[in-house]
């Protein structure tokens, strides 16, 4: 039997989760537990860093477990945990990892000057240190695969080249880990230019919990041709600060795609119109994943992370044990 490559892939502990992050990353992340020994792991310890929601950590953690079961992710198929469940082997093999990496360059990391530049007042170890215990998520099941986005590339290679320095001093017993890079989609803004995100203010992205009128409230102030001023004047659904017929092109079928473009370009379809379509389009998307989330349990995401981290635990401690008899402790 062919063995599967061994994928990891960390989740920020949040159930505030919108359609942009769904079609850009979540969705096909979860996919690759069809072809992949995955590990997908609620990343608690790294949120640390950072102690930005006042929310309790905990409500956070089942809330997000409970949005990607909904969004289809199966503990049956893929190992699924939180990482301060195998923290003592984690931290043990950052501590290894750490004495193989140059302070030098985490202190030059391009993430850790960032947010040291915008956030003077909160520079400590755990954000510096922030690429080593990375390094540590994925190297504790020597994982080989890892999807990442842009702005995770620097951490990865800096993982790459601390397998590198590990091997030179105590042989290759990791494998350099790949990216999986995931061509994310732009999900554009309701109301702005870019891509869909939380940081534009509220109201300006669809939550994957919305229900029904909330998305059509939404999708109302959503931005339009801004040059098509009244209904029986002819439109431009593909021009710059269209929102509407860009996001219809991710969530609407190619068939009615066509039929609004042309609809639009006659003027036999008005922005309302337009927009009550795409509503129902991106509700299509949403309301199995909603009524999911709603009927999922704290009790069912309990058991389902209990037999997760079963499985991580095991997986974590084999490789702590050849780390040390690795690195040539005395063992007894």
């Amino acid at each position: 039997m062919i063995s599967k490559p061994i994928l990891t892939s960390g989740i920020r502990p949040t159930g505030d989760v919108h359609i942009g992050n769904y079609i850009g990353a979540m969705r096909d992340i979860i996919d690759l537990q069809e072809t992949t020994d995955a590990h997908f792991f609620i990343v608690d310890i790294h949120s640390l860093t950072t102690h930005s929601d006042e929310t309790s950590l905990a409500k956070r953690t089942i809330d997000a477990a409970k949005l990607y079961v909904a969004a289809g992710l199966d503990p049956h198929k893929a190992t699924f945990y939180t990482q301060s469940v195998i923290a003592a082997e984690i931290t043990e093999l950052a501590t290894y990892l750490g004495m193989v990496m140059p302070l030098g360059e985490l202190l030059r990391c391009p993430t850790f000057k960032e947010k040291a530049k915008k956030h003077p007042d909160h520079v400590h170890y755990g954000l510096a240190g922030y690429p080593v215990l990375m390094a540590a998520d994925i190297l504790i099941h020597k994982g080989e695969l890892v999807p990442v986005g842009e702005d995770q590339l620097v951490h990865l290679e800096m993982a790459r080249a601390i397998v590198r320095r590990f091997s030179a001093h105590y042989g290759p017993l990791f494998p350099e880990p790949k990216p999986v890079e995931n061509q994310s989609a732009r999900v554009p803004s309701l109301t702005g230019e870019g891509k869909m995100s939380k940081s534009d203010g509220k109201g300006t992205t669809i939550s994957l919990k919305d229900p029904k009128e909330v998305i059509e409230q939404k999708v109302k102030r959503a931005y339009s041709d801004p040059l098509r001023t009244h209904k029986v004047k002819p439109g431009h659904p593909t021009r710059t600060g269209c929102n509407v017929f860009h996001l219809h092109e991710y969530f609407s079928e190619p068939e009615e795609q066509q039929s609004i473009q042309t609809g639009c370009q006659t003027a036999e379809i008005g922005c309302v119109a337009c927009k009550q379509m795409l509503a129902t389009s991106i509700e299509r998307t949403v309301v199995p994943i909603r009524q999911t989330y709603e009927q999922l349990t704290d009790a069912d995401i309990h058991d389902l992370l209990l037999m997760g981290k079963e499985k991580a635990k095991v997986s974590a401690q084999q490789t702590i044990q050849e780390v040390r008899e690795a690195i040539g402790f005395y063992m007894y």
